[in-house]
């Protein structure tokens, strides 16, 4: 029979605080990573307090840098924040009995810095020869804290790739949606035949299934939200909303008789909407302030028939949270609105010489 006898001068209000604290870590390592309902609750809030902090020097200092590594640095900042919480915890477990870990060279308890510095080494699995448990307590602790370092690398590693794999699916849908238009405008004009936008059913297709799929990505892997690109045919936000705004033109300020198939829009709007559920996650609410209305009147002028203003306008009424939403989603990743209008991206192969 184990020997699991715990010594009368055990501090029993530190080793229930590490107990604690490693649950609380454990609990939000899992929800982060092994589920798919997004972030957990320290992640959550350590991920939007340092995009926060990136987001107000970007406003500082007009460099769009600290954004760009953003991502990158938040993952990060979660990996070593679940390490040190697991170190923290493990350690408390050891420190709360003095006699818990023993000195082999001198026989003698080791100092909370030995144990510190045992708990690290453990987690590790790298091991430290000179200090080993006295008791079978905790001796099964060690193998436990062991076992829990080689899951977190492992875990750590699992939840990069697929990160990463996502961020790519998110700057190809962007690159997709700009090969349409990069405007509101252009997009329309690029796909008018002169009778109607039927020409648009097709990419709205492919796209449709993309966003899907981008949207429980989202949801999954919330950091995804934190991956920034200043280059604007890769800035998700920017040509989503384009996207969505060419849908509300299409939906309320274009006669029917010259829409794609109602089908084929609507279900590329369900499919922006599966991801503009998820921002709440992202501590992302729609604002106060409406957005502008998109400038159409170069459509009036090639031929297209557009719905009388004031039957336009009520319509726009009816969709201004969802707009607001859009502006507030720019914002966050580091944008205007008025960035939407910023022209054409260039598509073509650039060489510079060395």
């Amino acid at each position: 029979m184990l020997n699991l006898i715990i010594s009368n001068n055990m501090n029993y209000f530190v080793f229930a605080l590490g107990v604690i604290l490693l649950l609380i870590t454990a609990t939000d390592l899992i929800n982060t990573s092994l589920s798919v309902r997004g972030a957990g609750y320290i992640t959550k809030r350590l991920s939007k307090t340092i995009w926060a902090v990136l987001l107000a020097i970007q406003k500082k200092t007009g460099s769009a840098k600290p954004l760009e590594l953003g991502g990158a640095f938040i993952l990060v900042a979660i990996l070593i924040n679940w390490l040190l919480l697991i170190w923290i915890s493990a350690s408390l477990l050891f420190i709360s009995q003095p006699d818990s870990l023993m000195n082999v060279e001198t026989n003698s308890p080791t100092t909370i810095i030995d144990k510190i510095f045992y708990t690290g080494y453990t987690l590790s699995t790298l091991g430290l020869g000179d200090i080993e448990p006295d008791g079978s307590f905790w001796d099964i602790l060690t193998a436990i804290l062991s076992f829990s370092g080689l899951i977190l690398i492992s875990i750590a590693i699992t939840y990069l790739i697929p990160v990463v794999s996502a961020e790519i699916i998110k700057r190809r849908i962007s690159v997709y949606i700009t090969t349409l238009g990069c405007l509101v405008e252009d997009i329309l004009m690029n796909h008018w035949n002169g009778k109607n936008f039927k020409e648009l059913e097709q990419p709205f297709i492919s796209l449709t299934g993309s966003i899907i799929l981008h949207a429980q990505n989202h949801k999954a892997y919330s950091v995804l939200h934190f991956f920034h690109s200043s280059d604007k045919k890769e800035a998700f936000v920017l040509n989503l909303t384009n996207l969505d705004e060419v849908l509300t033109t299409l939906l309320h300020a274009i006669p029917e008789a010259q829409q794609p198939s109602f089908n084929v829009l609507m279900g590329l709007r369900r499919a922006i909407t599966s991801y503009l559920v998820t921002l709440p996650e992202a501590f992302i609410t729609p604002g106060v302030e409406d957005p502008p209305l998109p400038e159409l009147a170069a459509l009036e002028t090639n031929g297209i028939l557009l719905i009388p203003g004031e039957t336009a306008d009520l319509a726009y009424e009816k969709i201004k949270l969802r707009r607001r939403l859009l502006l507030s989603l720019i914002k966050d990743d580091g944008w205007e609105w008025n960035d939407l209008q910023a022209g054409s991206y260039n598509h073509e192969m650039i060489f510079t010489s060395k």
